[in-house]
């Protein structure tokens, strides 16, 4: 089914219009999520985070690799993630909460509960910290989401949240940790290769 200009015009200003609202006030407007069909909702993420990946790019020092890079990987690189978080949390609550909810629902509640996290991810390459910041407001939005949209048990829905904040924690904490013993290996190494001499004539 083809769409005219106008109602592709139309499709564009209602997803900044919400957008926009979202991003303003985000752990309110969580309680009430626009029910969007999979292509709509699927198309809006790559494209919200092809943005965030070109932007996060310009920070980088080869801006030109990184910022195409951004924008062919992280849409494909989202997209997998936050279904397989979508599957996890899926059949998490149908074992611990005895509860089937809508996948797409829950697939819509995940996206925008991460949208400070692709936010954040874009200074995360110059200020690696700020990613758990960003993690840090998406598990709050999380928390309302499922509660709000699902009405699983709040403390646990807390217990599951908190558990995987925990768990990148120390993860993240331990790549970092890897992360600079890695460069200070290679940095701190001062390794001399002597040429022998060379007389020209000889």
């Amino acid at each position: 089914m083809s769409i005219t200009k106008d109602q592709f015009i139309n499709e564009l200003l209602d997803v900044k219009k919400v957008l926009v609202t979202y991003i303003k006030n985000p752990i309110q407007e969580i309680k009430r999520l626009p029910d969007w069909q999979w292509p709509k909702l699927i198309l809006v993420q790559a494209a919200f985070t092809a943005v965030c990946g070109a932007l996060a790019g310009l920070l980088e020092e080869k801006i030109l690799f990184s910022v195409i890079a951004g924008l062919i990987s992280m849409p494909f690189i989202t997209l997998v993630t936050t279904a397989v978080s979508s599957l996890f949390f899926y059949y998490c609550f149908q074992i611990f909460a005895d509860k089937t909810v809508s996948f797409r629902q829950m697939f819509t509640v995940v996206f925008f509960a991460n949208i400070p996290h692709f936010i954040f991810q874009i200074a995360s390459g110059y200020l690696p910290p700020v990613i758990l910041v960003g993690l840090a407001f998406t598990a709050l939005l999380l928390v309302v989401g499922f509660v709000e949209h699902f009405q699983i048990q709040k403390r646990l829905v807390i217990r599951i949240i908190a558990g995987l904040y925990a768990i990148f924690f120390v993860i993240w904490i331990v790549g970092r940790i890897n992360s600079s013993k890695f460069e200070n290996s290679w940095g701190g190494s001062d390794i001399k290769i002597e040429a022998p001499e060379v007389h020209l004539g000889q």
